[in-house]
């Protein structure tokens, strides 16, 4: 009588354990989306640089400020640009003194070139009139050989003054061209002090204050179009295989609370970010709302597929991405399609009649 009470204890406890919930599958709609966050871009945005260092002489614009393609934004004082002119043009004038007709250099070189013209012309003559006594036996075999050794140094002297004066005047040619060109880009400088506008559009930030020290690594103003924006999202590298140009976007955005946006990819980024392992994936609105401003943030699911009749469960009952439990042991595989959030559809192994149970 004693040894059945622990089995009676355990068959009660056995029938009031928590029971296990179930569903079947049902007939639905069905969206898979990749979900991207991101921000909202002027189209055209971009950030206005000085091509030189100098001080803010005058700001041209403010923020909210509408401008054309050309117009001046900031106004640059970089004395150092006037002052590397200066110095290019005297360069320059030095040079094309050298390098033409009436050049110190070269008429030195020239010189040395008719003075050893002249010397190996004299060598050789005295050259041919030992010649012509050794022929006859007069004269030593020393004096022969020195005749010989002065005709070669002369013509050694000839070809190295004739060298040294090509290699000059070519070298001289360079160092001018060099000169015109570094004069020239000197001069293109100077008309870089002024910061200008490359589109029609607007201003929408401006960075820096009159006065202040502007270089070429400091952005001075953000800029973009006007009437026309972009969705820059980040989507995940485990998703972006899927993603492509003209796929459908919906969009919510904190300043347009309830509404559902909706905009199309127009360009996948193939490069990914190795910081954030995202890859950058812009979107074009179909509608835009009335009103929009640069880095207002948004949240988008990126449109894959869609089917309006569709056998579904809830994901939550799908055991290693292939199997339900059909008993409390018993799992049957399946073939699962598209899948959102909450539900997978299935397309095999089970239909519409069987209970399955949570895992």
């Amino acid at each position: 009588m004693r040894s059945s009470i622990p089995v009676l204890i355990v068959a009660v406890l056995a029938a009031c354990g928590p029971k296990r919930e179930t569903t079947k599958p049902i007939m639905g709609p069905i969206t898979e989306a990749v979900y991207a966050s991101g921000i909202i871009k002027a189209r055209d945005q971009y950030q206005a640089f000085a091509a030189v260092s100098g001080i803010v002489a005058e700001v041209h614009v403010h923020a909210g400020d509408s401008v054309g393609k050309g117009d001046a934004l900031f106004t640059i004082d970089d004395r150092t640009t006037d002052l590397g002119a200066q110095r290019a043009e005297l360069a320059l004038e030095l040079l094309r003194q050298n390098a033409g007709r009436g050049s110190p250099v070269l008429e030195q070189l020239h010189l040395a070139v008719e003075q050893a013209r002249t010397k190996l012309a004299n060598d050789s003559l005295q050259h041919a009139r030992q010649k012509a006594l050794w022929d006859k036996q007069i004269g030593s075999r020393a004096e022969m050989d020195a005749r010989e050794l002065a005709l070669t140094s002369s013509r050694n002297a000839l070809l190295t003054a004739q060298k040294a004066l090509a290699e000059t005047r070519s070298r001289l040619t360079n160092e001018l061209r060099m000169a015109e060109n570094e004069l020239a880009l000197r001069r293109a400088a100077q008309g870089d002090h002024t910061v200008r506008s490359q589109i029609d559009g607007r201003v929408y930030d401006v960075l820096i204050e009159r006065g202040e020290l502007a270089n070429p690594q400091r952005a001075l103003a953000t800029l973009g179009r006007a009437d026309a924006f972009i969705i820059e999202l980040q989507v995940d590298e485990y998703d972006i295989v899927r993603v492509k140009p003209g796929q459908e976007v919906i969009i919510t955005m904190d300043s347009y609370k309830g509404e559902l946006l909706e905009g199309t990819v127009s360009r996948v980024d193939p490069l990914m970010n190795e910081r954030t392992r995202t890859f950058t994936v812009e979107a074009v609105f179909t509608q835009a709302p009335p009103v929009l401003y640069p880095n207002l943030t948004a949240e988008a699911n990126i449109i894959l597929a869609r089917k309006e009749r569709a056998f579904t469960i809830p994901s939550a009952y799908l055991v290693d991405e292939r199997y339900v439990l059909v008993g409390k042991d018993e799992k049957r595989e399946v073939k699962v399609g598209l899948r959102d959030l909450q539900r997978v559809e299935v397309l095999s192994g089970i239909d519409s009649s069987t209970v399955i149970m949570h895992p």
